[in-house]
């Protein structure tokens, strides 16, 4: 995901639960936009509040599928330029990209979530872990990791360690 740069995710998930499919969006969201492929009897309100950009009919006819994808890509903005990777394995290089080019602070569940797998989040321990290994890549690269911890929840975001200049008069 990291060397492709996907313009979009397409989720087939045929989970029975609701908060489980928002949940994987919530996560394939801090990577690309997502789209859903809904099966049979699902409903689409939980992925659009999740934060899906489309839901799709895994019903209609693969071409119609193709072509409402390509139509939801022509409307998408490009992404930005994303920052520099940080060295180490591939799991240690998209914890970097998400944490520094998020818009808004990422909870600890969504970073478990896409660094595990759905039945198998990754530990909160083992985040914990990765994230501390990442803070000199983060100081190199001019960043600042901010933690929030409350109710048992952490959040992640950067800012530049770099303190604004302050003009005289």
């Amino acid at each position: 995901m990291l060397e492709r740069r996907p313009a979009m995710i397409l989720l087939d998930v045929p989970t029975t639960e609701a908060d489980g499919l928002a949940r994987l969006v919530r996560a394939a969201s801090l990577i690309a936009p997502v789209a859903v492929l809904r099966h049979q009897g699902r409903d689409a309100v939980a992925a659009f509040t999740a934060g899906a950009v489309d839901v799709l009919d895994r019903q209609r006819p693969a071409a119609e599928l193709a072509w409402r994808i390509h139509a939801d890509l022509r409307r998408r903005p490009p992404l930005p330029a994303p920052p520099p990777s940080a060295a180490g394995t591939s799991g240690q290089r998209l914890l970097f990209d998400v944490i520094a080019r998020a818009q808004a602070p990422i909870c600890c569940h969504h970073l478990r979530l896409l660094l595990g797998t759905p039945c198998l989040p990754m530990t909160l321990r083992a985040l914990k872990a990765r994230i501390q290994r990442l803070l000199p890549v983060f100081t190199h690269h001019g960043l600042t990791l901010v933690v929030h911890h409350q109710w048992g929840l952490a959040t992640y975001h950067t800012r530049s360690a770099i303190a604004p200049e302050t003009t005289g008069s």
